[in-house]
């Protein structure tokens, strides 16, 4: 009989609160994944089309247009105020209003208590700054590969997930005393690839200011295996947009300009593909680039890039870019 009472009790709680440990719902997976599109540039196989461009070139943006790959122009000019409606009066003779009598005053007046003043409302803050940064910091412990073979020592090892929160965090401080607005899509660390929700958290943020997505990693060149270093031939920073979106290129363009000159890597210029663009800034529902800083298995450039003074160069590129686009819009 006790036994009975307390699986009752247990029932109940469970039905008001959800159950012990009982697991939400998993949002549906993006069939898109199971495609096996690479998706930054590591990932590119030596046969994929590639289109370079030249972060010089200048990138003119047709006003009232919509941009390639994007729903909705994000960037279009506001409305003008066209000033109050002008009202034309009827011509036709309107009939004069017949006096009204005056209202009979009460026999004693009462004076009327004074209507309290209303307390002014504090006035809504617009937001600061021009864009809302949706800072990707790429990948998680859980990601499989992304990482250096090992070196001389034995032990070292380059991680792309720890290079890439290194980064963002070293770009959220200037970008806190700066005042910029920002938000980091992936906090955690000991995660996955989250692909899928990287996208969605960028695209689900609210904000009063338009967004763009930038992504951060590290990149790899082909090599016999995981743990053979690449050709030193093959090194540098290169920055990926959606391909045929303008703004996407001109925010490309102003990054790579700012990586080159703050870290004197090689300039691997700015690429986009044809088809089968990375998922990132195809899904992505905002203009969005990806910079590739480094080849973190080319032997020297992945010793360079585990220096703190160098991840300092690259963060400071990113602000710099930022602060550029925040300056002079787009």
């Amino acid at each position: 009989m006790f036994s009975k009472i307390i699986e009752a009790i247990r029932s109940l709680f469970s039905s008001l609160f959800g159950g012990g440990g009982a697991k939400r719902p998993k949002p549906a997976r993006d069939p898109e994944l199971d495609k096996e599109l690479p998706q930054d540039g590591s990932e590119i196989r030596p046969d994929t089309i590639i289109v370079i461009a030249d972060e010089m070139d200048h990138v003119l943006i047709p006003p009232n247009q919509i941009d390639e790959g994007f729903d909705e122009d994000i960037f279009s000019p506001p409305p003008i105020n066209e000033g109050p409606a002008v009202v034309t009066p009827d011509p036709r003779p309107q009939p004069k209003p017949e006096p009204q009598p005056e209202p009979e005053k009460p026999a004693a007046e009462q004076p009327k208590p004074e209507p309290k003043p209303e307390a002014p409302k504090p006035p809504v803050a617009a937001p600061k700054g021009r864009y809302l940064w949706c800072l990707d910091n790429g990948h998680g412990k859980q990601t499989p590969g992304k990482r250096s073979p090992v070196f001389d020592d034995g032990s070292t090892q380059f991680l792309e997930y720890e290079f890439n929160r290194d980064i963002v965090a070293r770009m959220k401080k200037q970008l806190d005393e700066k005042g910029v607005q920002y938000f980091i899509t992936v906090p955690e660390v000991d995660i996955d690839d989250f692909l899928q929700g990287r996208v969605e958290r960028a695209n689900a943020k609210n904000s009063d200011l338009p967004k763009i997505f930038v992504s951060i990693h590290a990149n790899a060149a082909p090599a016999r295996s995981a743990n053979d270093w690449a050709p030193d031939s093959i090194s540098g920073i290169e920055t990926w947009f959606f391909h045929g979106s303008k703004t996407g290129q001109k925010i490309a363009g102003i990054f790579q300009k700012h990586l080159i000159e703050k870290t004197g890597f090689a300039n691997r210029h700015l690429k986009s593909r044809p088809d089968g663009q990375f998922y990132v800034l195809r899904k992505t529902k905002m203009p969005s680039v990806l910079t590739e800083n480094g080849f973190y298995n080319n032997k020297r450039e992945a010793a360079e890039l585990m220096k703190p003074e160098v991840r300092q160069k690259i963060a400071d590129a990113h602000v710099a870019a930022i602060l550029e686009i925040e300056k002079d819009g787009l």
